[in-house]
C-alpha cells in the first residue's frame, strides 16, 4: 500500500481537492506536486492520488571517479542567507546541504529532514529531522542546528537576508526577528513551527538556494574555507576564488546519503564570454556548463555535445525602481509597458525559445495562475501617457549585464520603446560588477529563476520591504492580498486572490516581464546525470563520468 503522508498522520484534508483539480486540468503536474509537498504528502502518495505513472529509474550504472569540470560564473562567497545567485549555492551545496530538495521532476524530497507535516489549518508545521547524520567535526546534526538556521533566516534586520521573506509568517514585523514561541524544540530531532498566520510556502522556501544549512556555530563568516570547515555533505571545499575558479573534492569519510561518484568538481569562470566557453568545450577543457544560451545551441550541437532542455518559470524583468524619479509616476512606467510588444521581445531576445508572459510574474506553470489576459501593446497610448505626465523629453536609461541573452532582451525592449517614440539609452555593465547594485538601479533588467509557487515569487519580489524587492514597490493593500494568498492551501481558492494580485502588479507598471524561458545545459559524451534543473541547481551527487574526454 502506498504511503500517502510523510508522517503517520491522516491524509491532509486539502490533498484530495488538489488531486481533483489536477485531474480536471486546472493545475499542472509541477504545481500539483508542489502543493502536495507543502501539505506533507509523499511523492509516491501524490503520484497515486493524481493518477500519475512513476518515471522509470536510470538505466546506466554509475561509475566512480573523475573530476567534473564545469564552466560557471564564480561569484564571491557571502553568508548563505544573503546569496543572490544560484551559482554560489552550486558550490556550497556540495559541502553543506538543505532541509528539502526540489528535484528536476518538480517533486520535493526530504533531505536533512526525514519528514514534515502541516496541520489542517496550515498554522503548524512539524519537522522531523533525519537521524544518523554527523557533522565533519563529530557533532550530531539535530534540532539545535535547524533552530539556529531558522533564527538566522528570520533575522530581517540583516541587510540582503532574502530568506526572511521566505519565512515571512515567522518574522515579527516590529523586532524583525522570529516571533517569540514560533520556533519550538519538541525534542532533539523534532522542531515545530507555530505560525501566527498560515503560510503554505515554507517548505518550498526551505528548498530555495539561499537556505543552505550551516553548523550551529556559524555566525556569518565570509571566508568560505572557514565557513565550510564543518559540513554534512559529501565534499570538502578546496578553493573558492571569485571570477576565477572554485573546487571541491570528495571526502575520505562515508557520506550519510550513500555514494558520491565523482572524485571532485572544478568550476571555471569564463565570465559572459560565450566564445571562450565554446572553445573550452571544443578543446576538451570542460565537461559541462552551468547554462547554455539559446542562441548557442547550434554551435554546441555542431560539436557533437548534448543539450539538456527544461521548461521553467524562469524569466527576466525590466523593472523600475519607484524610489527614483520620474519612475515614481505610474504614467511614466505604464508608458514603457504599452510601448513594448512582448512577443517581439521573446523572438529577438531569446530566439523564440520560451512563452510570452504578461507583466505580472505569475504564469501557467504556477498552481494559482489566473489568466487576466495579455498586456496591451499600444504605442499611441504610451506617448499619450508620457505627455500627460509632462515627461515627453525624458530619456529612459535601461541597464543590463553583458550576458548575451539578457543583453539581447534589453536591446529588444529598448528598440520597442524607441519604435513607439520614447527616448531610450542603453547601458551595459559587466557581470562582475552588475550584481553589486542590482537592486538599486532606476531601470534595469534582472534574471529571475523559477519557483514552485507563484505566491513565492510575488512575496520575494514585490512585498513591501523585502530584500529582493528591487522595484521598491510598497502597497498595504497588495501586502494584505499576499498574506491572504499565503494562507490558502487550496490553489483554486488562492487563484481568486492571485487574480487581484496579478492585476495590481500589472497596473502598477513596475515591470516589463516579456517571457517565460526554457533553460539549457550542455555536456560532452561520457558525462552522465548533468541534465539542466529548472532553477539551474547542480545536484552533482547524481553525476558521474562514464568515459574521459
Amino acid at each position: 500500500m502506498t504511503k500517502l503522508m510523510l508522517t503517520g498522520r491522516h491524509l491532509h484534508p486539502m490533498a484530495e481537492p488538489a488531486a481533483e483539480s489536477f485531474k480536471r486540468g486546472r493545475i499542472g503536474r509541477r504545481e500539483f506536486l508542489a502543493t502536495m509537498a507543502a501539505l506533507g504528502v509523499t511523492t509516491a502518495g501524490a503520484l497515486a492520488l493524481g493518477g500519475i505513472a512513476a518515471r522509470p529509474a536510470r538505466a546506466a550504472e554509475p561509475k566512480k571517479g573523475g573530476v567534473l569540470r564545469v564552466a560557471m560564473n564564480v561569484k564571491a562567497f557571502r553568508d548563505p542567507r544573503t546569496f543572490d545567485g544560484v551559482e554560489m549555492s552550486n558550490i556550497a551545496r556540495q559541502c553543506n546541504e538543505y532541509l528539502v530538495r526540489w528535484k528536476r521532476d518538480f517533486s520535493f524530497e526530504p533531505w536533512l529532514l526525514e519528514a514534515w507535516e502541516m496541520s489542517d489549518d496550515a498554522k503548524t508545521l512539524t519537522m522531523h529531522i533525519r537521524k544518523g547524520i554527523t557533522w565533519s567535526n563529530g557533532d550530531t546534526f539535530n534540532a539545535e542546528d535547524v533552530i539556529h538556521n531558522l533564527n538566522r533566516w528570520c533575522d530581517a534586520s540583516v541587510d540582503a537576508n532574502s530568506v526572511a521573506s521566505r519565512m515571512g509568517a515567522l518574522v515579527d514585523s516590529g523586532t524583525k526577528k522570529a516571533v517569540p514561541g514560533a520556533i519550538e524544540k519538541v525534542d532533539d530531532f523534532t522542531v515545530k513551527l507555530n505560525l501566527p498566520k498560515p503560510d503554505i510556502s515554507l517548505i518550498p522556501g526551505m528548498a530555495d538556494y539561499p537556505a543552505v544549512i550551516m553548523h550551529r556555530s556559524y555566525d556569518g563568516e565570509t571566508d568560505p574555507m572557514k565557513a565550510f570547515a564543518i559540513t554534512t555533505g559529501a565534499c570538502e571545499l578546496v578553493s573558492w576564488q571569485p571570477q576565477v575558479s572554485a573546487e571541491v573534492k570528495r571526502k575520505d569519510k562515508p557520506w550519510w546519503k550513500g555514494e558520491f561518484w565523482l572524485d571532485g568538481v572544478k568550476w571555471t569562470d569564463y565570465s559572459a564570454d560565450l566564445t571562450s566557453m565554446i572553445a573550452a568545450f571544443e578543446s576538451g577543457d570542460i565537461d559541462t556548463d552551468h547554462e547554455t544560451a539559446a542562441d548557442s545551441l547550434k554551435q554546441t550541437e555542431a560539436l557533437g555535445l548534448t543539450n539538456s532542455e527544461i521548461a521553467t518559470g524562469s524569466t527576466i524583468v525590466a523593472r523600475f525602481n519607484v524610489g527614483n524619479k520620474p519612475y515614481d509616476d505610474v504614467k511614466v512606467r505604464q508608458a514603457a509597458l504599452h510601448a513594448v510588444d512582448n512577443k517581439v521581445v521573446l523572438e529577438l531576445g531569446l530566439n523564440g525559445k520560451g512563452k510570452v508572459a504578461d507583466n505580472h510574474h505569475v504564469g501557467p506553470m504556477h498552481a494559482e495562475f489566473a489568466d487576466i489576459g495579455p498586456q496591451q501593446h499600444d504605442p499611441a497610448k504610451a506617448k499619450a501617457l508620457l505627455k500627460d505626465a509632462g515627461q515627453e523629453t525624458h530619456v529612459y536609461e535601461l541597464i543590463s549585464l553583458d550576458d548575451d541573452w539578457q543583453k539581447a532582451t534589453a536591446d529588444a525592449i529598448a528598440g520597442q520603446m524607441r519604435d513607439a517614440g520614447l527616448k531610450v539609452d542603453r547601458k551595459i555593465i559587466p557581470a562582475a560588477t552588475f550584481w553589486n547594485d542590482w537592486n538599486k538601479y532606476p531601470f534595469s533588467c534582472t534574471e529571475w529563476l523559477g519557483r514552485p509557487l507563484g505566491i513565492q515569487v510575488v512575496a520575494l519580489a514585490y512585498k513591501s520591504g523585502a530584500s529582493w524587492n528591487e522595484t521598491a514597490y510598497s502597497d498595504p493593500k497588495f501586502d494584505a492580498l499576499l498574506d491572504k494568498a499565503l494562507a490558502q492551501p487550496d490553489p483554486d481558492k488562492r487563484r481568486e486572490t492571485m487574480k487581484e494580485i496579478e492585476t495590481m502588479l500589472r497596473e502598477s507598471g513596475i515591470i516589463i516581464q516579456p517571457y517565460w524561458r526554457s533553460v539549457y545545459r550542455t555536456y560532452r559524451k561520457g558525462v552522465m546525470g548533468c541534465d539542466q534543473h529548472q532553477a539551474l541547481e547542480q545536484h552533482l551527487d547524481q553525476a558521474w563520468i562514464e568515459s574521459e574526454s
